[in-house]
């Protein structure tokens, strides 16, 4: 696979999925009412930096670092991703997770999948790019729509973190007392 259309389309592609990801969250939050705690925060900031890792190819080219950044942000939120499970395998407080699953898995779940999936995405692109791209390329409509959408999610996410922690630490309920 070269520096194509079509490796373009599939980068700005797996952005709509997080998207996707991001905006159902959101809907879960504000539709449903299932506030989310502060590893699901710390797991959305995660997909939000690797939709910047991803961004950066479409505005400036593939390049391996920002393949690296898109890994490496898979990776934190992998980590909060598995730190929620491992807390619910074993639960103290009697129950057997934290929200409504969604097609038998919980959200904390199906983020890991997706991290997972973002981390080989990311090596399989890194393997096949036969070489960085040094100038600057047109971005069609497809990316352009990709990002801006990403930007207002993100804002929407930074607001409703805000809204339910504050200034300070989030924790179970809102703000730490």
């Amino acid at each position: 696979m070269n520096n194509s259309k079509l490796s373009y389309f599939i980068n700005a592609l797996f952005i709509y999925v997080l998207n996707f990801v991001l905006l159902s969250a959101l809907g879960v939050q504000f539709i449903i009412g299932d506030e989310p705690c502060p590893l699901c925060l710390l797991q959305r900031m995660g997909m939000m930096l690797m939709i910047f890792g991803l961004s950066l190819n479409v505005v400036n080219g593939f390049k391996y670092r920002n393949f690296a950044f898109v890994i490496l942000f898979a990776l934190l939120g992998s980590s909060f991703s598995i730190r929620q499970i491992l807390l619910h395998i074993c639960p103290t407080s009697g129950t057997s997770g934290y929200g409504s699953p969604v097609f038998g898995l919980h959200l904390y779940t199906w983020a890991l999948i997706v991290y997972l999936c973002g981390i080989i995405a990311s090596t399989i692109f890194i393997m096949s790019v036969k070489k960085e791209t040094k100038r600057k390329r047109k971005i069609y409509k497809f990316e352009k729509v990709a990002l801006y959408l990403s930007l207002i999610i993100i804002i929407i996410n930074v607001i409703a973190a805000f809204n339910e922690c504050g200034f300070g630490p989030c924790c179970e309920n809102g703000p730490c007392p």
